[in-house]
């Protein structure tokens, strides 16, 4: 058995599901893999406004997220600004996916962006490079390496790749899990992802 987790990771109820799904997948002999996309190009491609878009939603979100985070008991620092690029960052999951490292980024990307404000300042794709570097160091990686490859054509290619199949096997945001070929939106569907894996759903 495994979950299969499609995420961003500037999407911040990825963060909350992803804090969960180590556990639910311990629990029940499963297999988490990581699928990484990037969500702008998912939303646009469906057709769907960011909720920061709007803005009642928006200011119901905000106080939303930080609930979950306080019923989950994990932290959670609001980044500023939000949402925040992860264009470069995403293509950098690509490139470790590919040298087996994409746990150890995915782990160290979240906690640095979600709980320690030091997600990218602004939206230029230079603004991506700091926080990059950071994830690097401390997942044991060379920051340069890590960033040349995060600009390689083949990163490139493998992001639109990972997003056209998201898109293909029906998925529309952030952050979406499939148990087999069964698909779960959000954070808040993690109990019927459990349930699938016990053979319920």
């Amino acid at each position: 058995m495994r979950v299969e987790f499609y995420y961003d990771l500037v999407s911040p109820y990825s963060y909350l599901a992803y804090g969960q799904l180590g556990r639910i997948c311990e629990e029940n002999g499963a297999a988490l893999i990581l699928r990484p996309m990037l969500l702008g190009a998912v939303h646009k491609e469906a057709g769907i406004k960011a909720p920061i878009e709007t803005k009642l939603k928006a200011r119901y979100q905000a106080r939303d997220i930080r609930r979950w985070a306080e019923y989950y008991g994990v932290p959670l620092r609001f980044p500023d600004p939000f949402p925040f690029r992860t264009l470069k960052t995403m293509r950098a999951a690509m490139f470790l996916r590919e040298r087996g490292e994409l746990e150890a980024f995915t782990a160290a990307a979240f906690a640095l962006y979600w709980e320690e404000s030091g997600a990218p300042k602004g939206f230029e794709e230079v603004e991506e490079d700091a926080p990059i570097s950071a994830v690097a160091r401390r997942m044991g990686a060379e920051p340069e390496e890590v960033l040349e490859g995060a600009s390689s054509p083949g990163a490139k290619q493998d992001l639109k790749d990972a997003t056209s199949e998201a898109l293909h096997r029906g998925v529309f945001g952030a952050p979406a899990f499939f148990v087999g070929d069964e698909m779960f939106w959000g954070n808040d569907r993690l109990h019927f992802v459990e349930a699938a894996l016990q053979g319920v759903a």
